[in-house]
């Protein structure tokens, strides 16, 4: 990489050849020697042919780091990983038959149908369930996991939870509950049949049904276990003190069949009755601003999901850069119909501020507009080019004037993420001692960011192709015209995109405004995390 950033950068200091290649319109017009070409493509071919390493399970390290009630398992019932609570149950045969010892009836039926679907390696959407037991904790949740690297898997732990006045007030504020109806969802996580609960409370069973319809009502959940779930998420994050993040991003996600025939991941967080956001990811970050500010987002009362595009995560593929956008396109239509969202703001984050601009021209209707984070317009320029860090300049050299050679370093760095020396990666990046390092540093963030790039690249290089493609082929005149609102928010010492470059592009269009925040750099979104909130509240609002 150094070597071809050395060759690359000589060639386009000469004032004549960076003047002929601004005038190509279309991506190329570097001659590339034919033999160089065909070095590169020997390499792709080679990196291939070695396949891709495959990286430690951090979701099986993360399980067995745990002191908490935690159970990793292959489909067919064998345990991968336990946590430190949950050894004396199942270190005898390493076999979920330990664990359904204590379940009930219903619970082992529940375990074995998602063990079923796990198996099932057409039937991946599901949604999480709620085991009761008769030992502690009372309550666990099971899921099908996604580890990249490893099979499909399934991962069971224990709902912590603390009951206080605090989580009673905070049932009271949030749903309206009656405290006659607090006290029916109190037992409820205790684990209570509602026969047990009417001798306790000495209340007849018929008044104690009637309360939990009530409470299921007021909350939204469809039944006792949705509402199990709910209040332990409520009473876990409003306890839960800020330590920092994990390597890995414990959003849930599910894969859906969706109408164009892909599939495609899809996750979600913050408040589940509150407004819809639509977030796009972008090249690199992948969910890991999602796991940042899920707190924020449940604070708020902003229910966010993020579908994964085509080539990234566990989404399938697509052929053309031009299909990706118009998958994406389609996706977010069918998610809006399908989830009944109500004129989603779209959140767009660097690369995906670019298809959140032909969302929302194409689906103007039903969107209300997009915040887009560390975003600009079309690299077309040497001029854009140039101001950028030295990394991110080169891939953006090869993707516009050498695009041939492109699969070969998305495909190394790739390769790079893969390794056990990932920090290597972001130091190619951000540079020690540059503002995004020192941001990296100061929030803790980095192996969060970490987690961010193995998702990125688990499915391939795909997804980085077809982004670097679109980046520099000129998309503005097919989303010229939209009406749709679109406020770009950028820091003033984002070394990829120059603000200067997302002012002009903003100013050219009247339905787009552009908010400077001077101290910020490309990290706007973990800088100034408020700032985003408001943006959004402001098109919600408008």
């Amino acid at each position: 990489m150094s070597a071809w950033e050395d060759h690359i950068s000589n060639i386009l200091s000469e004032p004549d050849l960076a003047m002929r290649l601004d005038r190509c319109d279309l991506q190329g017009g570097m001659e590339i020697d034919p033999e160089l070409q065909a070095h590169f493509s020997r390499a792709y071919d080679i990196l291939e042919q070695l396949g891709r390493k495959v990286p430690r399970s951090e979701l099986k390290q993360r399980v067995i780091d745990s002191d908490g009630f935690t159970i990793l398992s292959n489909p067919d019932g064998q345990i991968v990983a336990a946590g430190l609570a949950a050894r004396d149950i199942v270190n005898e045969t390493h076999s979920l038959s330990d664990l359904t010892e204590h379940l009930t009836v219903n619970g082992v039926r529940m375990l074995e149908d998602l063990c079923e679907k796990a198996r099932c390696e057409h039937d991946k959407v599901h949604s999480p369930i709620v085991l009761t037991t008769d030992i502690q904790p009372r309550h666990l949740i099971a899921r099908i996991a996604f580890d990249e690297g490893a099979p499909v898997q399934v991962l069971i732990e224990g709902l912590d939870y603390q009951w206080t006045a605090e989580a009673e007030q905070m049932l009271i504020t949030s749903f309206g509950l009656s405290r006659a109806e607090v006290d029916v969802v109190r037992n409820l996580m205790a684990g209570y049949t509602l026969r047990r609960i009417a001798e306790i409370s000495q209340r007849s069973e018929h008044t104690i049904r009637n309360q939990t319809k009530s409470a299921l009502a007021k909350t939204g959940a469809p039944g006792q276990a949705d509402l199990i779930r709910l209040v332990a998420f409520l009473i876990d994050n409003e306890d839960r003190p800020n330590t920092g993040h994990p390597g890995v991003v414990s959003l849930q996600s599910t894969m859906l069949e969706m109408e164009t025939g892909l599939k495609m991941q899809v996750f979600e967080c913050g408040d589940p009755k509150g407004y819809p956001v639509v977030y796009l990811h972008g090249m690199l970050d992948g969910m890991a601003p999602l796991e940042y500010l899920q707190k924020q987002f449940q604070e708020q009362g902003l229910r966010v999901i993020a579908p994964v595009r085509p080539g990234y995560g566990l989404s399938d593929g697509v052929g053309t850069p031009e299909d990706a956008v118009e998958m994406i396109v389609r996706h977010v239509d069918e998610l809006i119909s399908r989830m009944k969202l109500e004129r989603p703001v779209v959140l767009g984050h660097m690369a995906g501020a670019l298809h959140g601009h032909f969302v929302c021209k194409r689906l103007a209707n039903h969107v209300a507009g997009m915040v887009a984070v560390a975003a600009g317009g079309p690299v077309l320029r040497m001029k854009q080019i140039s101001k950028m860090a030295p990394r991110q300049r080169v891939m953006t050299y090869t993707a516009r004037f050498a695009p041939a050679l492109l699969p070969f370093f998305v495909r190394a760095g790739v390769a790079l993420v893969d390794s056990d020396e990932i920090g290597q990666f972001m130091d190619s990046l951000y540079k020690p001692g540059s503002h995004e390092r020192i941001v990296v540093d100061h929030l803790g963030v980095a192996e969060l960011m970490h987690a961010g790039y193995r998702f990125a690249v688990q499915s391939g290089s795909t997804g980085f192709v077809s982004d670097g493609h679109m980046m520099v082929r000129n998309w503005v005149p097919e989303v010229d015209g939209s009406k749709t609102p679109v406020l770009h928010l950028h820091g003033g010492r984002d070394p990829v995109i120059p603000a200067c470059a997302t002012e002009r592009f903003t100013a050219d269009h009247e339905n787009m405004e552009f908010r400077l925040f001077p101290e910020a750099g490309q990290f706007l979104i973990y800088e100034q995390p408020d700032v985003v909130l408001g943006a959004i509240r402001d098109l919600i609002t408008r």
